[in-house]
C-alpha cells in the first residue's frame, strides 16, 4: 500500500509554504494597511486601475516594517485590499438604501431587519456586517470614492444611454425620439 501524501504539502501544489498559509488578518494589519494605501494615494503611485506594481512593491516593503511579526506575500496583501474595496462597495451600496443609515459611533449599518433581508440577498457577503462594525468604512471612502467604476454611466453599444442631449447651443433635444422624427427636427447637414 503506498503512503498517501501529506495534506497541504506545498510542493505537491507548485507554491511555496508562506503562499500555502492563509494570512491570518486583524483590525490592527487591516489599518496598517488602509493607512499605507493612503500614503501611495498619488499620481506616481496609482493608475487608472489602481496601484502601480512599484507601488505595491513599497506598500509591502512598508507593511513588513510596521508589522515585523507578520509575513504576508504581496498576492495575500492585495487579496486583502481587493476584500476591503469589496466590503466598502456593497457597505456603501447598503448605506444608500432607502432606511439604511451609517453609525459612525458604532462603525456599522444601522437598519431595520426587513431592509436587511434585502440587502443580504444583493450582498450575501454583508451578512458579516450585520452585528460587526466596519471602522475603516470613511477611510476606504477616501481612497475609492470616484476612484472605482461604479456602472452609473453604464449602457451597451446598442443602447442610447438615458439622458443623452444633443443641441446646437441654447437648444438641446431629447434623444428618445425615433429617427424620422430626428431628421425632421435636426437641421440636414450639408456635404461640400
Amino acid at each position: 500500500k503506498k503512503p498517501s501524501p501529506k495534506a497541504g504539502d506545498p510542493r505537491k501544489h507548485g507554491c511555496s509554504p508562506k503562499e500555502k498559509l492563509r494570512a491570518a488578518w486583524n483590525s490592527t494589519l487591516e489599518k496598517t494597511l488602509v493607512d499605507l494605501l493612503h500614503e501611495h494615494k498619488t499620481a506616481d503611485y496609482r493608475g487608472q486601475n489602481g496601484w502601480t506594481t512599484e507601488a505595491w512593491n513599497k506598500i509591502v516593503k512598508e507593511f513588513h516594517q510596521r508589522e515585523q511579526y507578520v509575513y504576508f506575500t504581496k498576492t495575500q496583501i492585495q487579496d486583502k485590499e481587493r476584500e476591503l474595496k469589496r466590503d466598502y462597495r456593497f457597505l456603501k451600496d447598503a448605506k444608500n438604501q432607502s432606511g439604511a443609515h451609517f453609525d459612525e459611533k458604532i462603525g456599522r449599518i444601522t437598519a431595520d431587519p426587513a431592509l436587511w433581508k434585502n440587502i443580504l440577498t444583493s450582498h450575501p457577503k454583508a451578512k458579516k456586517f450585520c452585528n460587526k462594525s466596519f471602522p475603516l468604512y470613511e477611510a476606504l471612502g477616501e481612497l475609492y470614492d470616484g476612484q472605482t467604476a461604479e456602472g452609473t454611466y453604464n449602457y451597451t453599444s446598442t443602447q442610447l444611454p438615458d439622458l443623452t442631449q444633443v443641441g446646437n447651443g441654447d437648444e438641446f433635444l431629447n434623444i428618445e425620439h425615433e429617427q424620422d422624427e430626428l431628421e425632421e427636427i435636426l437641421p440636414a447637414h450639408e456635404e461640400d
